[in-house]
């Protein structure tokens, strides 16, 4: 009875540990991605504007532009997460209220199917997205007081797409 008793335990604590560590894994995803309501600054306008470049694989994109009317000075702004990306916040030292998010749009790359297990490590995996966003929202991850805080853009809105030209207009041949 005594070896019936020591199987069981042996056989049940190992997963029962492993639940345990499940739990705190799938809970540590979500913790710290709460929407501060007041952040330390005032967005004066935020939207987004399409482009395409002029020339045969020149590429396309999304520039997001976050403009602020105030903005404390110990605020550091440091990630746009929009469509399911997360874009760097690029400041200008001459704008310092403002800040860009580049993304552009990659062409479709075909996933790697191969025997040879090291042409399938080729292969990219996608991360989760940590947001539910819709089309015209955003995230503005920034640091403020030693922690990392995150602002929800409700509408951006969507300015005219620029068409870049095909060459430069003052380049004479």
């Amino acid at each position: 009875m005594k070896k019936i008793k020591t199987i069981v335990f042996l056989l049940t604590m190992p997963l029962l540990l492993l639940s345990f560590s499940n739990c705190g894994g799938a809970q540590e995803v979500n913790d710290n991605k709460t929407f501060v309501q007041n952040p330390p600054f005032k967005i004066a306008e935020a939207y987004y504007q399409n482009w395409v470049a002029g020339i045969k694989d020149g590429g396309s994109g999304t520039n997001i532009h976050i403009i602020f009317s105030e903005i404390n000075s110990d605020v550091v702004i440091q990630n746009i997460y929009f469509r399911n990306h997360i874009l760097e916040a690029k400041g200008n030292i001459n704008e310092p209220k403002q800040f860009v998010g580049y993304l552009k749009n990659e062409t479709q790359r075909d996933i790697v199917m191969d025997a040879d297990p090291m042409k399938e490590a080729q292969n990219t995996l996608s991360k989760a997205f940590p947001f539910q966003l819709e089309e015209n929202q955003a995230v503005l991850e920034y640091w403020f007081g030693g922690k990392k805080n995150y602002f929800k853009i409700e509408n951006l809105s969507q300015k005219e797409m620029i068409p870049y030209p095909q060459a430069n207009p003052n380049q004479h041949e």
